[in-house]
């Protein structure tokens, strides 16, 4: 429940802001007008919040109560003065759809659990997100300055500091959130991000249906579609916070900039004006504060739009939507103002750094557009590929690019599938992605000769260059600024896609193909509760696996690490794992709980940061480590392991230890190989010497069971010793093996070690091995 209060609460923040704009619109001109208000209201919450902070005039949690609540009076008054009627039942069906989606957006943090919901593709970005708004929760911007300048800075505080700057923003708000429904910040980053995910269904459909003019049910599933499916999982998967928060404003924003060139849609007059300053000065503030990047696509789309309205209009005509739209771009940009810094300044510092770097990224998150089988791109550059393996890349990678730009990633062939099929399906692919093309392009065509002064004309022409931009900016070599701008453009590309519903008959093979593409879409939206309990993350080939290893042995429970750590007086963090390191951190800044890390806190592959020893470090009274098993220098031992075994066992809240035949991670042991599995069990080989030890206390084992697979063996005595002693020496045991420990409940260790005489050796396997162990286990 917290998890629906954490959306409940930012969607009535971010509405109840954006109300007041959204009925300045004339509702005989404007469709579902209301749905602007939650995008509306992020921006304007987001502009307030940092410049409120950085200013010291009230903290973020303030600001997301008291921006609300005037929004709201201010909406009631404008309503009793103008009052609105709402019918009953599609104000029903409106909200009920709006859970379902929202509920669709929560479940995969249901069903993928801690492990999943912790971060998904990017933790780099996700923990810098997360950590800032600890931050910006826990301290107010002066004492973040003094903390920052302090000679041993918790390395937090200074992240913070800069980060204010860099779209800081979005974590002020997660912070305010956190601290509104009493919860974490780490626990409450997801359903934040789905408040987000869910102000792209009201920037949809206010556009699919003022602008594209398609009938309420198709703006409403296609909305849907575009809110659910690939594109936006896509961009929720790589934990872009901030574009996930920017992207329905530039959807907006381009919207609302076609719209204002149509004859007296915002009315007449001084009042018409009025209204487009307002409406676009909320729209770009809340653009720059939160994520201005995709200026450099919408830009580009955006004039294109106004300049085919030039041609069908007269100078007189376009002055109102000059005045207000230029005017509204002022007051966004004096808005701006008070954290230029962090706004106009930034814009300016991100493009000439884009521009001078061309970083890698790309093949970690742009993978899933160079194939599915393999990267298509690896077999063309690599000088073994056989001519054959060059011509099969050659026909699978534009078709595979394609559909995987579409956002269909899951329908294409799987590595495995039969050569046969996979060409069949590829070929099938091409009929329909030509038939779709062609549809589209028949479509805009049409609308040009017929209807070049209609808005969805003008908006289709638009975002026609907004999706060519990318390909220029991937034609200079920057492949991962070019990938970003692909998911930037992606609800223009997806408003294409569908254009052939806005004018073509239903039976069309235009009109169902586009159907097809919004039904996959869909599809994966409701598939993905189910796909992230494997751990996967639909359309990240590269960075499903990366994440796996970075979760991989360890748990990530950020619950029960949250509530241990918060009863310590100080936590020493003991763990190779960079990802769980800044998890652990965050968590104890946001406890109060003073950490120290003996080892780097940097990322992989950056310059490691000191290690960071706080005055009176020696005195925390608690550990974090993945790799002990019992308490050192009198430390309370937070386990991070995800095995809990073994602890489990030593602590006394189990009866039984299970060694082999699978071998839990943290003991220490030699001469066992890896476990298989057999119709009749498990079984575990085991070389000729082996030796397992692990602690004995606090509570210690108290018998031994030992029972071997019958297996033809070379030896024929075999010896047991614990911690030195000899309890059994003899043939190999043809039943259970069962000895007493309670000879060594006193020994702070249990060390065991398992002889044979002889080696044994099957023929095709080069392994020396010594016995199949069927049971190896310690009991109490």
């Amino acid at each position: 429940m917290h998890d629906v209060l954490v959306v409940v609460i930012a969607m009535l923040a971010f509405g109840g802001i954006g109300l007041p704009f959204c009925l300045l619109l004339p509702s005989h001109r404007f469709s579902v007008r209301w749905a602007l208000a939650p995008p509306l209201g992020v921006g304007l919450l987001a502009a307030a919040t940092a410049v409120f902070y950085v200013h010291g005039i009230i903290a973020p949690w303030m600001t997301m109560v008291l921006l609300p609540i005037a929004g709201i009076a201010l909406a009631a008054a404008f309503l009793v003065r103008n009052p609105v009627a709402i019918p009953r039942r599609i104000a029903v069906v409106g909200v009920l759809s709006i859970l379902l989606v929202v509920i669709l957006c929560l479940a995969p943090a249901w069903t993928g659990g801690a492990r999943f919901r912790v971060f998904q593709g990017n933790v780099y970005d996700h923990m810098l997100y997360v950590g800032a708004a600890v931050a910006y929760r826990a301290v107010d911007y002066a004492d973040l300055v003094s903390r920052s300048d302090a000679v041993l800075p918790d390395p937090i505080f200074p992240m913070a500091l800069w980060f204010i700057d860099w779209r800081g923003a979005v974590s002020m708000m997660l912070g305010a959130i956190a601290t509104l429904t009493r919860g974490s910040v780490v626990d409450c980053a997801y359903p934040y991000m789905v408040a987000f995910q869910i102000n792209m269904l009201f920037a949809a459909l206010f556009v699919f249906r003022n602008v594209l003019s398609l009938e309420p049910r198709a703006a409403a599933i296609c909305a849907a579609a575009l809110t659910i499916g690939f594109f936006e999982q896509y961009v929720f998967d790589i934990n872009a916070m901030s574009q996930l928060a920017g992207q329905p404003l530039f959807l907006l924003v381009f919207g609302l900039a076609v719209l204002a060139f149509d004859k007296d849609r915002f009315g007449i007059g001084i009042a018409a004006i009025g209204r487009m300053m307002a409406v676009f000065a909320a729209l770009i503030a809340g653009v720059f504060f939160l994520y201005p990047e995709p200026l450099t696509v919408y830009g580009p789309a955006i004039a294109t739009a106004s300049v085919v309205a030039l041609r069908h209009r007269g100078v007189r005509q376009t002055i109102p939507a000059a005045a207000g739209m230029g005017g509204g771009i002022g007051l966004g940009l004096l808005i701006c103002a008070p954290l230029w810094s962090g706004t106009g300044a930034y814009v300016a510092r991100v493009l000439s750094q884009a521009a001078g770097e061309t970083p890698d990224w790309w093949q970690y998150f742009q993978r899933y557009l160079l194939g599915r089988e393999e990267s298509y791109l690896d077999v063309i550059i690599a000088p073994s590929s056989s001519l054959g393996q060059l011509i099969y890349a050659w026909f699978s990678w534009p078709i595979e690019a394609v559909i995987a730009a579409l956002g269909l990633f899951a329908i294409l062939p799987a590595y495995g599938w039969p050569v046969a099929l996979a060409v069949v399906w590829k070929l099938i692919l091409y009929g329909c992605v030509a038939t779709l093309l062609m549809n589209i392009a028949a479509t805009i065509l049409r609308a040009w000769r017929v209807d070049p002064d209609l808005a969805r004309t003008r908006f289709w022409l638009g975002s026609i260059v907004g999706c060519v931009v990318p390909l220029g900016i991937l034609a200079t070599g920057h492949g991962w600024a070019a990938g970003k701008g692909l998911a930037m453009v992606a609800p223009l590309l997806f408003t294409l896609v569908i254009a052939p519903l806005a004018t073509a008959p239903d039976h069309s093979t235009g009109a169902i193909m586009s159907r097809i593409v919004v039904f996959g879409h869909l599809c994966l939206g409701l598939a993905r509760p189910f796909l992230v309990t494997g751990h996967g993350l639909p359309g990240l080939p590269t960075a499903s696996a990366q994440v796996e290893m970075q979760k991989a042995s360890l748990d990530w429970d950020y619950h029960r690490l949250g509530v241990e750590i918060g009863a310590c007086k100080g936590l020493v963090i003991e763990t190779s794992n960079p990802m769980m390191r800044n998890l652990l951190r965050r968590l104890a800044v946001e406890a109060d709980v003073p950490w120290a890390a003996p080892k780097p806190t940097g990322w992989p592959g950056r310059r490691s940061v000191s290690d960071y020893f706080p005055t009176g470090w020696e005195q925390f009274d608690c550990l974090a480590s993945a790799d002990r098993l019992v308490e050192a220098s009198g430390r309370k031992l937070i386990d991070l392991s995800a095995e809990h075994t073994v602890r489990d066992f030593l602590n006394g809240r189990r009866n039984q230890l299970d060694l082999g035949p699978r071998t839990p991670a943290q003991i220490i042991r030699s001469g066992l190989y890896d476990r298989e599995k057999t119709p009749g069990g498990d079984l575990q080989w085991a070389g000729p010497k082996v030796m397992v030890e692990l602690p004995n206390t606090p509570s210690p084992a108290l018998s031994l069971q030992f029972r071997l697979w019958p297996m033809p063996l070379s030896g024929d005595r075999m010896i047991l010793r614990v911690n030195g002693t000899e309890i059994y020496a003899g043939s190999p045991p043809q039943s259970v093996l069962s000895r007493s420990l309670e000879q060594f409940s006193g020994d702070e260790k249990l060390r065991l070690e398992i002889e044979i005489n002889a080696p044994t050796h099957f023929q095709g396997d080069p392994r020396e091995l010594g016995f199949a162990i069927r049971e190896l286990s310690l009991r109490r």
